[in-house]
């Protein structure tokens, strides 16, 4: 008589059951990850933006220095328009890319003189899609640095 081995009757995975949760598995980290790296993508992003805003500011101080001539930079609060009036009498006017002014704190016209000096120091709050930034402007020089608030 020929006995047969008797095994036991493991409940376990099969291979696809295993595919579709490492599948799943995977793409929650990726969407996870992606998420993120977006999101920083979007800080840098608004960084760049502000710094570009005070590259124009420096713009108008340094022709002001080559022109000989004072240029008045003229903000209104809750508006993304700045207003630029030159000596002469030019008139344009440029806005700040995706954002608005929220706060004016001392300067509603920021004047740059013949030597590059500005009139009054003072700040600007400027609010973007995610985070706030305050522009502060230095008496003398004209220097400009900005705060993430």
């Amino acid at each position: 008589m020929v006995r047969l081995l008797r095994t036991k009757q493991y409940s376990a995975f099969t291979l696809v059951e295993m595919m579709l949760v490492l599948f799943t598995i995977s793409v929650l980290l990726m969407t996870t990850l992606w998420s993120r790296s977006f999101m920083n993508v979007q800080m840098i992003n608004e960084e760049h933006e502000i710094k570009q805003f005070i590259t124009r500011l420096n713009y108008f101080k340094s022709k002001a220095i080559a022109s000989q001539r004072s240029i008045a930079l003229v903000f209104t609060n809750n508006s993304n328009v700045i207003q630029v009036v030159e000596e002469k009498g030019s008139k344009y006017k440029f806005k700040v890319p995706h954002g608005k002014i929220t706060n004016i704190a001392r300067i509603n016209t920021l004047n740059f003189n013949r030597e590059g000096n500005i009139n009054r120091f003072g700040s600007l709050t400027i609010a973007m899609n995610k985070a706030t930034y305050k522009i502060i402007l230095h008496i003398e020089k004209g220097r400009i640095r900005y705060v993430k608030i």
